[in-house]
């Protein structure tokens, strides 16, 4: 990737960052695009080759020029080279790349502040209190005016879209990297528990092949936009009358910083960091309106990571209450389990004391019965709290029905409940996942026949095949008791059941999230005293 700074010209202070492939500059361009009026729509090119970058003019009107030299013919660019192209004037950066490190390990031992007790000298251009209104529209020229819109634009919708202050602080020094010249650059954030200052992302240029250098920050600046408040624009002067005190400990000449932006992070009249960028080009400076540009992003940033640390805050306290209230209630439920087990084994005992094999076996089928509910609980609680992708394979619906409604049959006999089938012989084979199909049926069937209330209950399980629209559908009905509007509402509502202490309110909204993984869809009617069709498809 070769760079390219703009010196000169409407958009001056521009980097461009050209990807290994051909890249047009122009004012019709996509790769380098210039609001200069005076350069062609399709001015120059430039490709790489060899590991080098070639570049040629394309016609244009006014011409191309490398340091000061018209070209026609394709020349090979080296490291430095000043390209004219009508009013613009470039320089070519060579082949860069941005190194890219995150979070309070991936950064640790990258930002040095005055770490021996250095502090480095340098002269305050300017200087903007972070409170200040309008920071980036103080008469700018129009150029700069629609730069910053679009930035801030670009600010606005990573805001919007991301939650994490950490993912937010990621953006906007990528937004940063994009849109302004610099050689490094760093966000320090402070720790809530000790008040230091620790980096959370840091980004700097190196050349090919070059090895990264310890980047040693201005504890003089840093501690000046600390305590102001203000957005800092720096030199390498030793003129400045307030940073003349520290020229006994060196020169911020000794670092190698051409120009420095320091602006706070601030939310409300919090301080919760800075963003730091720095360029070591000889030919290049910050000005005026990029450091009203930075200040303000520094001053959305901060109510923007306040904003995601309350979300994020808020979605803590939501999960343990959630927790809290799953525990609570799945706890519920397998103490009644427990307790019915204990019942029916108890029941069991007393037969066995007796010599009594009808007692025994009215516990034990207590025992079963209960066993079957805390294996469905478990079955349950794992497909809801997992998130997977459904291993699919080609398989026939009516044959996953049928094996199903057979497992499932002795819940029906023990209603005396009649379990029929309805089955599409035209129904072709269709991707599934077979254990969760079958986990789906069984959910539907037990909830069917827990509704049915009395002899002479009724479930059916029909398939169809649409071929119009091909695809399967599966239908569970029955004519137990139906479900008022009100709990039909809530009926896929997790840890939600209408049948008291019988139910875990976990079996119907597993089957759901297994149409979800499908992305299918079902839909339920009911009608009290009727009875309820739950429709696959």
């Amino acid at each position: 990737m070769a760079t390219l700074l703009v010196l000169q010209g409407p958009d001056r202070g521009r980097t461009f960052a050209t990807r290994n492939e051909p890249a047009l500059l122009g004012r019709n361009s996509e790769q380098i695009p210039l609001t200069d009026s005076t350069v062609s729509r399709r001015h120059a090119t430039m490709w790489p080759a060899n590991g080098n970058w070639l570049l040629q003019d394309l016609g244009s009107a006014n011409g191309t020029y490398i340091n000061g030299v018209r070209v026609r013919e394709p020349v090979r660019l080296k490291h430095g080279d000043q390209i004219k192209v009508g009013s613009t004037l470039l320089v070519y950066g060579g082949e860069t790349t941005m190194e890219r490190f995150s979070g309070p390990q991936g950064t640790r031992g990258l930002v040095d502040i005055d770490s021996a007790g250095r502090l480095l000298d340098s002269s305050i251009l300017s200087c903007i209190p972070s409170s200040e209104d309008s920071v980036v529209l103080a008469a700018p020229e129009t150029a700069d005016a629609v730069h910053a819109y679009r930035v801030m634009l670009q600010l606005s919708e990573a805001i919007g879209a991301i939650l994490s202050p950490h993912q937010l602080l990621e953006r906007v020094m990528d937004i940063i990297v994009e849109q302004v010249h610099l050689d490094r650059g760093f966000i320090l954030l402070v720790d809530r528990d000790s008040g230091d200052l620790v980096p959370e992302v840091v980004r700097y240029r190196v050349r090919h092949g070059a090895s990264p250098e310890k980047i040693t920050a201005s504890r003089t600046i840093i501690n000046h936009v600390l305590l102001r408040k203000e957005g800092l624009l720096c030199s390498n002067a030793m003129t400045d009358t307030r940073f003349a005190g520290n020229a006994k400990h060196g020169s911020i000449h000794n670092y190698g910083l051409r120009s420095v932006i320091c602006v706070p992070i601030m939310a409300r009249n919090e301080l919760l960091g800075v963003i730091h960028i720095d360029s070591s080009s000889s030919s290049h400076t910050y000005t005026l309106e990029q450091l009203r540009l930075i200040t303000a992003i520094g001053k959305t940033t901060g109510m923007a990571v306040e904003n995601a640390r309350l979300v994020q805050s808020h979605m803590e306290t939501e999960r343990l209450a959630a927790v809290g209230e799953t525990v609570a209630y799945l706890s519920h439920s397998i103490k009644n389990m427990l307790q019915a087990l204990r019942g029916g084994a108890d029941v069991v005992e007393k037969g066995l004391q007796r010599q009594s094999l009808e007692m025994a076996t009215k516990g034990w089928s207590i025992v079963e019965r209960n066993l079957n509910a805390v294996y469905n609980l478990s079955l349950n609680m794992l497909a809801f709290s997992k998130n997977r992708e459904p291993r699919l394979v080609l398989a026939q619906l009516n044959q996953i029905v049928a094996e199903t409604v057979e497992l499932e049959q002795h819940r029906a006999d023990a209603k005396q409940a009649v379990l029929l089938t309805d089955l599409d012989e035209g129904l072709p084979p269709i991707p599934l996942d077979l254990d969760g199909i079958q986990q789906l049926l069984i959910n539907l069937l037990s909830n069917a026949v827990e509704a049915l209330s009395s002899k002479g209950g009724r479930i059916t399980v029909k398939t169809e095949y649409d071929a119009d629209e091909d695809r399967a559908i599966l239908i569970v009905s029955d004519n137990g008791e139906g479900i008022s509007p009100e709990n039909l509402k809530h009926i896929f509502t997790p840890f939600r059941s209408a049948k008291g202490q019988g139910g875990t309110g976990l079996g119907l909204a597993v089957a759901r999230k297994i149409v979800d993984e499908h992305r299918g869809q079902i839909v339920v009617t009911s009608r009290l005293g009727e009875g309820t069709t739950f429709e696959i498809a």
